[in-house]
């Protein structure tokens, strides 16, 4: 399997103050260093992410999206555990910036607003569909599958495992791919922040 050097890690040494806890120093536009991690398979970077967790670290649970690079970092303790692409909420359908906290989790949710209206021999008629839109005579709705969601407001927008493409495409939710969407789900308690920017 191809590997490659994290350029990251290579041009940016220094930038991280070793006194820092690695959430402090993303916060403050830093970059992390890891020895251990100067060496990342590309493919399975995109399209899983990664997770490392010391089975003993423990304190506060922060999950810190960034939109702008479609990527989802969480810390335990203010160190660096695990990476995650993302699909944000594309245009007309932003995904909210700013300070939350995990005030629900449903490893099966469906979505109550979006979703697909399908006849009663299964086809789907509407794969598009947004509740309170008419719909077509012998079609019912069924919600999207949102599964290990967990809510980040009382809006709506949930962190959920979802279709990634490293780009805006959600009515607003953020979008894991499933391995990391369990992973989150599993590791993180209700009341953990997410910050979203």
């Amino acid at each position: 399997m191809k590997r490659i050097y994290s350029l990251a890690a290579l041009l940016l040494l220094s930038a991280c103050d070793s006194t820092q806890n690695d959430l402090s120093a993303t916060m403050n536009g830093g970059y992390l260093f890891r020895p251990e991690k100067l060496f990342t398979d590309a493919k399975q970077a995109v399209s899983d992410g990664y997770w490392d967790k010391p089975a003993n670290l423990e304190g506060e649970h922060v999950i810190v999206v960034d939109t702008q690079l479609q990527q989802a970092k969480y810390y335990i303790a203010g160190r660096q555990v695990g990476l995650s692409d993302i699909s944000s909420g594309k245009a007309g359908h932003g995904t909210p910036r700013g300070e939350f906290t995990i005030i629900a989790k449903d490893i099966d949710h469906v979505s109550a607003s979006y979703g697909s209206i399908v006849d009663a021999a299964g086809n789907v008629i509407d794969e598009n569909y947004t509740v309170g839109q008419p719909i077509p005579r012998g079609g019912h709705y069924e919600g999207a599958k949102m599964n290990f969601g967990m809510q980040i407001t009382r809006s709506g927008i949930w962190m959920h495992e979802g279709i990634v493409t490293s780009a805006p495409e959600s009515h607003g939710c953020i979008r894991l791919p499933r391995k990391m969407a369990k992973i989150f789900f599993e590791n993180t308690p209700i009341g953990s922040r997410v910050i979203i920017k």
